[in-house]
């Protein structure tokens, strides 16, 4: 999903996680989680081309799927879970029920709009993968996806 659609997507949830709780905080924290995930893109950009602070040529190799192999390590259903759990099982203020609630937001969109294989979105599959592109990217689907 565009970084556009996620902003938009978020607001929706934060402006939600308000009305609901009346947590300015809350609110806050799961339009930046719902956000902020997406950094892990420019780590894959990193650890296939090198350092760069061209944000812009980033984002257009990001988002043409030039990529070879691709981590996102954020990006994973494991971790989803694992967030959840602790969430749950400690104490933990409301602002983090609200992270979690933009994270799993994102990555269900991102798993529903993007070109993606069914299992993409967990962590321990691309690692099995080598982190490949092809186990990520749904190649009949992509070029539905190319601007």
């Amino acid at each position: 999903m565009k970084l556009k659609n996620h902003v938009i997507s978020s607001g929706i949830v934060g402006s939600t996680v308000y009305l609901i709780t009346g947590s300015p905080a809350g609110a806050i924290a799961s339009v930046a989680a719902g956000i902020l995930i997406d950094t892990d893109h420019i780590i894959d950009y990193y650890l296939n081309f090198g350092f760069s602070l061209n944000l812009r040529k980033i984002y257009l190799v990001i988002n043409s799927y030039k990529l070879n192999k691709i981590y996102i390590f954020l990006h994973s259903f494991e971790l989803l879970a694992a967030f959840w759990l602790v969430t749950f099982l400690i104490p933990l203020s409301m602002v983090y029920f609200a992270i979690g609630v933009g994270l799993t937001l994102h990555i269900l969109l991102d798993q529903i709009c993007n070109p993606v294989m069914p299992r993409a979105y967990f962590l321990t599959y691309r690692i099995a993968h080598g982190f490949k592109k092809d186990c990520v990217l749904n190649l009949n689907k992509l070029s539905l996806f190319k601007e």
